[in-house]
């Protein structure tokens, strides 16, 4: 038969209730930490899946932008192929749908959107609608501030010409060359790092 020592007991004893507390304490302590770095780790994720996403939207449709400006023409109206030139808006001519009818184009900044609008002409006479009739979302998280105009125009003696550049606005139709759209990017204005730029030129081929 064996026989247990009075030290043996105590030794087997187990944890107290300060011990108890203090461990219980430690491991929801411990949960909370690796649960904040869990959430922290989905949103930074989140905001980077999501503004990669905006960004290949835009960089698709600064591609659009370019083609069609470079493309741009005389409505089939007559007249200059650029209709308003404005730090935060463009009108030109252009056929974006390959139907052989120049549509007027409308790119332009609203509620941090980047939307561009087109009107077809009417039959006879000839003429285009006062606002646009479609309306289309081509990108969001645009955080350009009245320091940071969308649009810039130039001259065509740019960039030799640094003088005169960029022209002041709204542009004349007749004094622009090219085109530069700027914009600054940020689907969160609350999340680091800070917006993303993304800048193109354009020279459209059938200004004289």
């Amino acid at each position: 038969m064996i026989k247990f020592s009075r030290k043996d007991i105590e030794n087997k004893k187990g944890m107290t209730l300060v011990e108890v507390i203090m461990a219980c304490s430690m491991m929801v302590l411990l949960m909370g930490i690796v649960s904040v770095m869990i959430i922290r780790s989905f949103s930074v994720n989140k905001y980077t899946f999501e503004q990669g996403l905006n960004t290949s939207a835009l960089q698709s449709s600064l591609r659009n932008f370019s083609r069609y400006l470079r493309e741009a023409r005389q409505s089939d109206a007559g007249g200059y192929l650029i209709e308003y030139a404005d730090d935060f808006e463009v009108y030109y001519f252009a056929d974006i749908d390959n139907d052989s009818i120049t549509e007027r184009v409308h790119y332009f900044v609203e509620d941090y959107q980047l939307k561009i609008g087109s009107s077809n002409p009417s039959a006879f006479p000839v003429s285009y609608p006062a606002e646009d009739e479609e309306v289309k979302i081509i990108g969001n998280g645009i955080v350009n501030n009245a320091s940071q105009p969308l649009f810039y125009y130039y001259n065509q003696d740019y960039p030799s010409d640094v003088i005169n550049n960029p022209l002041t606005t709204p542009a004349s139709s007749q004094d622009i060359g090219m085109i530069q759209i700027d914009l600054y990017v940020n689907i969160d204005t609350e999340h680091v790092p800070d917006s993303m730029r993304m800048s193109t030129f354009v020279r459209p081929r059938n200004i004289k």
